[in-house]
């Protein structure tokens, strides 16, 4: 202890504490708890694999390939990885006003407050 004082009088860098090693992932990224997987047929595919396609599963309830009904002696469909299983155009309109035909259903009242008795 004694000899930190008179290192520090004397201008030499004090010994520091071991420095924590930093573990650098590169190329990860943040994972959204809604990134999607969908399933993309192969050539040929089953009909399960067809009828699956369009739809999007979230990353960990989407089902396994092969599938367990599929038919075919080689399966060749593979995932396709979305970062959202949203698909299109959010339909909330950006400037707050309500498309021509459409109608405001709101009532303005908070329904969650008691109402006074």
């Amino acid at each position: 202890m004694p000899f930190r004082f008179l290192r520090r009088l004397l201008g030499e860098p004090a010994e520091s504490a071991p420095a924590k090693s930093v573990r650098l992932e590169l190329g990860k990224r943040e994972e959204s708890p809604y990134r999607a997987i969908g399933i993309f047929p192969g050539e040929p595919s089953c009909l399960g694999a067809r009828q699956l396609a369009p739809l999007r599963f979230l990353y960990r309830s989407a089902p396994r390939l092969p599938l367990p009904e599929c038919d075919q002696a080689e399966c060749h469909c593979t995932y396709a990885h979305y970062s959202d299983r949203r698909s299109g155009a959010d339909r909330r309109s950006p400037s707050g006003v309500l498309p021509p035909g459409m109608v405001e259903r709101r009532s303005g009242q908070d329904r969650r407050r008691s109402r006074p008795k």
